[in-house]
């Protein structure tokens, strides 16, 4: 994968949070599956005045299934191998192999294509394998091109420049000697951006947020933006929590939406800081003048849900998210005076899981996984407790090293010789999806999937046993009989709910407009109901678009 193509991708992973598949081997302990079949689909593309265009690179970050168009699945690098990546020829056309399955016998019915060019904007949309070619026109857009200053000495900052816009795709802006920073090609569109100077072992400094109207223009030139430290937030969790704390950290998220616009088009930053054992945590320098969400995990203990008052103030708009089963973030506003906001958080729930082989027996070395979710206000999920800090992604990136970024594994355990695992520090008062994998068996499948939920409570252990059968009994997405002789697809409906849905708290999968379960590390791309109304769910899992996640 080139680097526009990996940076777009990892932008996507930072503020869009979309549904993708559970393919879930690399990360947690699941064997390699046997590769997937491939087909050839042929793209088009086409400059803005409708010419072929030579020189494009195109790869995928995402698949649709036909039976469910509305899922959105992430790329499994061990299903489908690393994910091809094709330069179109004079003709504008480039020959990509496509998986035929999105997994077992899902078949594949639209790819999300990623497309890059460095004259044009970066493409990211779906297409259908029918289309013969898939036709994609670039658009043009507009550069910005940027100096800085320090705010206080009025010097030149000429290293460690960074900026990060609105209108999303790439964050590989090239830093020139004399200082000047210059962006890819963007939307033109009405945006708000921030610059940033990152050095290592210093609070980082940033500009006021900046509106930018490119309204034609090609190119938009910043000179002498100032450069200030941000706010301190000096927090510290609420007296019902015990001491010492242990294996805390807080996740910080600013996000800002110009307008009603959605998708990428939003300006965002995470941070991510440990919880000391006397329940205090610092933010050394976090954007001013923002709405700061906050979601703290530590063991044995959640967060609860935010004030009625304090959603009403910041988000009015996303009321009904207090009801939505999800672990919420807690909300200040952030001047630039120091902001000392104290958490509050609730007991966790437990569950010890029973994995039998299909003959009763316990099964050892059986892996299993649960995706309790985090939902950021305007936004999208996440799993709980993950994320990452923007200025170490804007770091690894500038350096190539964008596979430093790793996502926790907080919600995974393996069966033992009694075929037993226990996973704790999940979200109480909650219905929450679970699965076991194994290398020789597997669950049989319920609804889409292969998955059941289980109910927790505050401070108690839940107990759920899972009988596993041998591995191709029966596949998603396969035909089969049922007792009227007509054929149904495992994996649909067939006009009825699966478990997670019926269970009233528990979450469905594959974009259900119910909320919907994706996984970590989603790629972000398409038209996922996270991009929507920032309600989808996240799952564990790789990164959605090769790098997930």
């Amino acid at each position: 994968m080139n680097n526009v193509t990996r940076l777009t991708t990892l932008l996507a992973i930072c503020f869009v949070f979309e549904k993708t598949s559970l393919l879930l081997a690399q990360e947690t302990g699941k064997p390699a599956q046997e590769k997937s079949e491939m087909r050839t689909v042929r793209v088009l593309v086409l400059d803005p005045d409708g010419h072929p265009l030579d020189g494009a690179t195109v790869t995928q970050s995402g698949l649709r299934t036909r039976v469910e168009p509305g899922s959105h699945w992430g790329w499994s690098v061990d299903y489908h191998g690393p994910p091809p990546e094709v330069v179109t020829n004079t003709e504008g056309i480039a020959e990509v192999p496509c998986p035929k399955y999105v997994q077992e016998k899902l078949e594949t019915g639209a790819v999300t294509w990623s497309v890059s060019h460095p004259e044009f904007v970066a493409f990211r949309a779906d297409r259908s394998v029918d289309d013969d070619p898939a036709e994609i026109r670039l658009q043009r857009g507009f550069r910005v091109a940027v100096t800085a200053v320090d705010g206080e000495t009025g010097e030149s900052v000429k290293t460690g420049l960074f900026a990060i816009i609105s209108t999303g795709g790439s964050v590989d802006w090239n830093l020139h000697d004399n200082g000047m920073l210059v962006s890819p090609v963007f939307e033109e569109a009405n945006s708000v951006m921030r610059v940033m100077q990152i050095v290592e072992g210093q609070p980082v400094l940033f500009s006021d947020r900046i509106e930018i109207s490119p309204e034609g223009r090609s190119r938009v030139l910043l000179k002498d933006v100032k450069l200030s430290p941000g706010t301190r937030v000096e927090g510290r969790l609420a007296d019902s929590v015990p001491r010492p704390v242990k294996n805390g950290h807080v996740t910080a998220l600013i996000v800002r939406t110009p307008g009603s616009r959605v998708g990428f088009n939003r300006w965002g930053w995470f941070d991510q800081t440990p919880i000391a054992e006397d329940g205090t945590f610092v933010f050394e320098s976090l954007p001013s003048d923002e709405v700061l969400q906050m979601i703290p995990v530590c063991d044995g203990w959640v967060p609860a849900k935010p004030s009625k008052e304090s959603v009403l103030e910041f988000f009015p708009g996303e009321l009904d998210n207090l009801n939505n089963g999800k672990s919420l973030p807690q909300l200040i506003a952030l001047s630039r005076d120091t902001a000392r906001p104290t958490l509050e958080m609730e007991p966790s729930g437990s569950v010890r899981i029973t994995v039998l082989a299909p003959d009763g027996s316990p099964l050892p070395k059986a892996r299993v996984m649960m995706w309790p979710n985090q939902l950021w206000f305007d936004t999208g999920s996440q799993i709980l407790g993950d994320g990452f800090q923007t200025r170490q992604m804007l770091q690894v990136v500038r350096a190539g090293e964008v596979d430093k970024i790793k996502r926790l594994q907080r919600y995974s355990a393996q069966t033992d010789g009694q075929g037993i695992a226990l996973i704790q520090n999940l979200p109480s008062n909650s219905s929450q999806s679970i699965r076991a994998v194994h290398e020789e068996f597997e669950m049989p499948v319920s609804g889409r999937d292969r998955s059941s939920s289980v109910n927790l409570k505050p401070g108690k252990v839940a107990e759920i046993t899972f009988q596993l059968q041998k591995k191709g009994t029966e596949f998603l997405g396969a035909e089969k009989k049922d007792e009227s002789g007509s054929d149904s697809k495992q994996g649909q409906d067939d006009g009825g709910e699966s478990k997670q849905e019926q269970d009233g708290g528990g979450d469905s999968k594959q974009g259900q407009d119910g909320g919907g379960d994706s996984k970590q590390g989603q790629d972000g791309g398409g038209d996922s109901k996270q991009e929507q109304d920032g309600g989808g769910d996240s799952k564990q899992e790789q990164d959605g678009g090769g790098v997930k996640n």
